[in-house]
């Protein structure tokens, strides 16, 4: 039931997501990318602050330059490189890269952080995968008839 209910949280989150991007038109990427993430920053906040014992005092400065690390490269680089590529293509080419996002995820924690990968993930990466070939299909069916 607890993933059930982190699943559907992610859903109103990543809806939210999909609403927020409707309503920020006339932006470039990077004004996009530091949207998102402040939005994204101040949801998450309340519930890192009620889940974790942050202690910042115990931080060395290792830890400070791997989260610095993390926050610009892996994720606002790759957020500023995904808003600025989402206005060249098209809607279809967008949501099949928002599928393949957490099968890539799943598979790249299996290989690099040695995470296991459960037959219900394998089966929900098929699924996924499957469900975007087929609505490719379907929609080039639709273009040629």
């Amino acid at each position: 039931m607890v993933g059930i209910g982190y699943g559907f949280c992610a859903a109103v989150l990543y809806a939210g997501v999909i609403l927020l991007n409707r309503f920020m038109k006339g932006l470039n990427g990077l004004e996009t990318t530091i949207i998102q993430l402040s939005t994204a920053s101040v949801v998450l906040l309340p519930y890192v602050l009620l889940t974790e014992k942050i202690t910042i005092h115990e931080w060395s400065g290792k830890t400070i330059l791997y989260l610095i690390i993390v926050g610009i490269i892996h994720t606002g680089l790759a957020y500023l490189l995904y808003f600025t590529s989402i206005n060249k293509l098209n809607g279809q080419t967008t949501a099949i890269l928002s599928y393949i996002d957490p099968i890539s995820a799943i598979i790249m924690s299996y290989i690099f952080l040695g995470e296991n990968m459960t037959i219900p993930q394998v089966i929900g990466g098929f699924l996924i995968l499957g469900a975007a070939l087929l609505n490719e299909m379907f929609d080039k069916a639709k273009v040629t008839t």
